[in-house]
């Protein structure tokens, strides 16, 4: 399968293809993201992805993986929300039982995983950019809990196309919990070096320092975790020589804040 994609939506490639390679060497299991990278025909080589990239990618993945399992297993009927899925196939992958799994990104995106997986009758598709709110509107509104999961997204948005969103999901749900990796400020300005970005021509466009930042974008967001891709119980994944590199920069704030996990309550 032949694919062409541009800018934000070439970037859905790098985790995929981290994800494929780490699954390979049994550091993070995702037998999709290997058949996928085998499937699609791509040229991975001009992106550029280093390994240490593809490590920190199946990191994040893993804390979200582990975020989401807790929460589903809490919370059996939930409604999942994973806002810029890209060829991530989460719910497969954890194999659990939802009340509702929604994989959202671009119509182009959307068009690509169509043909790869089908939808069932508790995993839907929505095709839509997350910026135009109206995909909201195409979800039914029940009391069930809800979590929203976006994984390498929201750095790509305005702080203001932050704001509308979390306004938004307020508004149409009376309680969620949001799981998502934020770029501190100096990261996000930082990025643009990144070699496997410049390749894509994406942007970078937000980073935060300190959740309570976040909180201030409306009222009823609180900040209930932060959770560190250099915290033990998570790089115990990791092969010895990067298990020490992870576990290093854990003790220096800069380079434990530069990339994080944080989970938020939004209420009404």
């Amino acid at each position: 399968m032949k694919i062409q994609l541009k800018n934000e939506m070439e970037t859905l490639i790098i985790p995929l293809y981290g994800k494929a390679k780490m699954s390979q060497i049994g550091i993070f299991n995702d037998p999709y993201a290997e058949a996928m990278i085998e499937k699609i025909d791509y040229d991975y080589t001009k992106l550029k992805i280093q390994q240490k990239t593809q490590v920190m990618l199946a990191v994040r993945a893993a804390i979200l993986d582990d975020f989401a399992k807790d929460f589903i297993s809490k919370h059996p009927n939930c409604i999942v929300l994973h806002l810029g899925c890209g060829l991530d196939v989460r719910f497969m992958r954890l194999g659990l039982q939802v009340g509702m799994w929604y994989d959202l990104d671009f119509p182009e995106v959307i068009e690509i995983k169509k043909q790869l997986f089908s939808e069932t009758e508790y995993y839907k598709y929505i095709a839509s950019s997350v910026t135009d709110l109206g995909w909201i509107n195409s979800i039914p509104v029940d009391e069930k809990d809800v979590l929203v999961i976006a994984e390498g997204l929201f750095m790509y948005l305005s702080k203001n196309e932050l704001k509308a969103l979390f306004i938004a999901l307020k508004s149409k749900f009376s309680s969620l919990t949001i799981v998502f990796d934020a770029y501190s400020k100096l990261t996000a300005r930082s990025a643009k070096n990144h070699p496997s970005l410049k390749k894509t021509g994406a942007t970078i466009k937000w980073g935060v320092d300190e959740p309570q930042e976040i909180e201030g974008y409306t009222e009823g967001i609180k900040h209930l975790k932060t959770i560190y891709l250099t915290d033990k119980n998570i790089t115990k994944i990791l092969p010895k020589s990067y298990r020490t590199i992870f576990r290093l920069a854990g003790l220096f704030k800069s380079a434990r804040e530069a990339h994080r996990v944080f989970v938020m309550k939004v209420e009404d």
